[in-house]
């Protein structure tokens, strides 16, 4: 009994070592791809990332992460932004998951799509509780959330961010404290709060969902599995809520989506009222294998 337990505690130990080095040697070239992109040679480094994308198992945290690193050496903010899109919603495992959340909104935020932005924003600052961006994300969700005048939530995110940041942080508190009397004056006059829409209003969504499915272009997902069963449970919970919800893949991962819109903002609207009965869902692209 044992040798036994002795035994397959090696065989435990070797694997784990075997994934640490595996995992070390793509750490050391992506490192090595980053210093060629900045030494001027791009090319050659983003020959590295996709070596190491061509010996990756596609359905493994780890290719997320070279998905990460292939987007942050990509030579348009297009390519860019697919792969980021695609660690979100089809590798939420990956160690940058949170990281690709983040550079989602700033990609958003420079074309003036704050409603988007805010809502990777939001999901950021929810899946990451421990990520050391939390309050640099925090303050750019606040001033989003008061620039398209959501004062009810801004103020929430607001608090929820000066209690993470430390009182050593002095810069990042002054310019969170510079909404707070936004704040004050909005709880002494909560008429003026701008209310959310009900938690059982999905009239919107059913009319923005109803397009052809040639016509449609963009789809809501709110999580991807590994196991069909997980998904298909989710699907059946979503659907007793009222949601018209669907599984989307033929192998893994399985991804439950939401609606087919015609335009990003019509998903975007969607998206927000799922939020008001604390769903998260992303705006995706839809696939081939969705048509």
């Amino acid at each position: 009994m044992l040798q036994k337990t002795l035994r397959a505690f090696i065989i435990v130990a070797l694997t784990c070592g075997a994934v640490a080095h595996a995992q070390s040697k793509a750490d050391s070239v992506f490192a090595r791809a980053r210093q060629l992109v900045a030494s001027g040679n791009g090319a050659a480094g983003r020959v590295l990332v996709d070596s190491v994308i061509a010996a990756t198992t596609p359905d493994t945290p780890e290719y997320g992460d070279a998905l990460y690193w292939r987007a942050s050496l990509a030579t348009t903010s297009a390519d860019a932004e697919r792969d980021y899109r695609r660690i979100v919603v089809e590798y939420p495992l990956s160690t940058h998951s949170g990281d690709a959340l983040l550079q989602l909104a700033q990609l958003e935020v420079a074309r003036g799509d704050r409603g988007a932005a805010a809502t990777h924003l939001d999901r950021f600052l929810l899946e990451n509780p421990q990520h050391p961006e939390r309050a640099r994300a925090g303050l750019l969700l606040v001033r989003l959330l008061f620039e398209q005048n959501e004062i009810p939530h801004g103020c929430s995110v607001l608090r929820r961010t000066l209690n993470d940041v430390p009182d050593s942080a002095v810069e990042t508190r002054n310019q969170l404290q510079y909404y707070s009397p936004r704040c004050a004056a909005a709880d002494a006059n909560p008429a003026s709060q701008l209310p959310l829409p009900a938690a059982g209003d999905t009239s919107r969504a059913r009319r923005d969902a109803t397009p052809s499915k040639a016509a449609a272009r963009y789809t809501l997902q709110v999580a991807a599995f590994t196991k069909r069963t997980d998904a298909d449970a989710l699907v059946k919970r979503l659907k007793a809520r009222d949601i018209d919800a669907r599984v989307v893949g033929k192998s893994k991962p399985f991804r439950v989506r939401i609606g087919r819109y015609e335009t990003r903002a019509d998903a975007a609207a969607a998206a927000k009222q799922l939020k008001a009965r604390k769903i998260v869902a992303t705006v995706t692209d839809i696939g081939s294998d969705d048509k």
